[in-house]
């Protein structure tokens, strides 16, 4: 072979890896998902959702709210590229709408940037500011002292479910609960500090139908929060039959 015709098929077979290279790059490129600028969210969905439901009728203690901040912190290093966060407060009502506090996707953590396509300090950079910092922030704001005269959990429940999970089918993606709060119900539809809580007394109620979640098969988990002051004429709220009328409720 001449050196002539060696150095066309050196020069054809460069510019086919080139091709290549492109061809590989712009595919990445267009195969990846148009992002909502507000939420982060995949234009075509999120891949899960996870709502947080913070209780503010109470002041929280310090160690309080190290655990909660250590609760989200797993929950942020476990969230995959598309998993949304829907975070409320407990304020719903049997009426009105309820809207979350905020509404965020998980971006693509840092170590998992695609550096054909992707700057790993820019991934880095718009995940911190994007997505955890504006979740911290959020969290830390909920944290802070207040007082409120109702505790709504029932209610706030089922408007959360409503407002975050009422478009998704059953089974379509993974929904997630998370309340942290000492979970004792005091509205006037029904309040734990007038009566014991026995689920099955509530579920025959009329009332019942306006206040049951409908959760489409969300796992459900609680932050447990104890509340020493509490009380029902002179007797903790917070025991197992409280924690057996909540297990109850969302079976």
């Amino acid at each position: 072979m001449s050196d002539g015709v060696r150095g066309t098929l050196l020069g054809l077979l460069g510019v086919a890896i080139i091709g290549a290279l492109v061809g590989g790059y712009l595919f990445l490129k267009q195969s990846r998902p148009q992002l909502d600028a507000e939420t982060n969210c995949p234009k075509s969905g999120p891949i899960a959702i996870h709502v947080l439901l913070f209780d503010r009728s109470d002041p929280i203690s310090e160690q309080q709210a190290q655990r909660i901040r250590q609760t989200i912190e797993k929950f942020k290093d476990a969230a995959a590229f598309g998993q949304r966060f829907d975070v409320y407060t407990f304020q719903g009502d049997t009426v009105r709408a309820l809207e979350p506090k905020l509404r965020i996707c998980a971006l693509g953590k840092p170590g998992e940037a695609n550096q054909w396509i992707e700057n790993p300090e820019l991934v880095k950079r718009r995940y911190e500011t994007k997505f955890a910092a504006v979740l911290d922030q959020t969290v830390s704001e909920l944290l802070r002292g207040s007082k409120e005269s109702a505790s709504p959990i029932i209610e706030s429940l089922r408007a959360a479910a409503i407002s975050s999970f009422g478009p998704v089918e059953r089974g379509q993606i993974p929904l997630r609960v998370t309340m942290i709060s000492d979970m004792v119900q005091h509205t006037p539809l029904y309040s734990q500090f007038q009566s014991e809580p026995i689920f099955q007394q509530l579920s025959r109620m009329p009332a019942w139908a306006t206040l049951q979640p409908q959760l489409k098969g969300a796992d459900v988990d609680i932050l447990y929060l104890i509340r020493l002051t509490a009380m029902r004429k002179g007797t903790p709220v917070q025991n197992r039959r409280h924690q057996l009328f909540w297990e109850q409720l969302i079976a």
